[in-house]
């Protein structure tokens, strides 16, 4: 099987360590900077003026482990939602929370460790993540499909 060339490598990060470990500092600057970069993106592509982005996130604690923001997808309500980055990463995905929206899917658990009901959103295997991969990417290609999913599905049943 032939692998799809990633076009958005400005999305990765280089530094390639975990939370708590040296150099997690520029992980998250890393981080910080993809995530401004798909932004940019973003603003591009859609013709914005950056006054209405489709997602906002910062680092909620010191550690930068946890990441909450707002999902606001066009003409629609907005989004609550948190980014759990669990010790294993970068090698293993975020955990994400969208409260609003875990009812309206069949993709979540509970996270007993977390205290939190996730959405699973790896209930496949993964054959883009690598450790390079960031949130940026995650939201990318996890969270805007599973978002747009959803909200595509609530609109055709006429829930929203």
């Amino acid at each position: 099987m032939k692998k799809e060339e990633d076009l958005f490598y400005f999305l990765q990060c280089s530094t390639v360590v975990s939370p708590g470990e040296k150099g997690w500092d520029m992980r998250v600057k890393e981080e910080k900077y993809a995530l401004l970069k798909l932004m940019e993106y973003l603003d591009y592509l859609e013709k914005g003026d950056g006054s209405r982005r489709w997602f906002s996130i910062r680092p909620t604690d010191e550690s930068a482990t946890r990441w909450t923001g707002i999902i606001s997808p066009p003409k629609r309500q907005d989004y609550e939602f948190t980014l759990i980055l669990k010790n294993s990463y970068p090698f293993t995905p975020p955990a994400a929370s969208i409260p609003a929206l875990m009812k309206y899917t069949d993709r979540k658990l509970e996270d007993e460790v977390l205290g939190l009901r996730l959405c699973d959103m790896h209930m496949e295997s993964n054959y883009w993540w690598n450790e390079h991969c960031g949130i940026a990417l995650y939201m990318k290609r996890e969270i805007s499909y599973w978002v747009q999913a959803i909200i595509f599905d609530l609109d055709k049943k006429g829930w929203i």
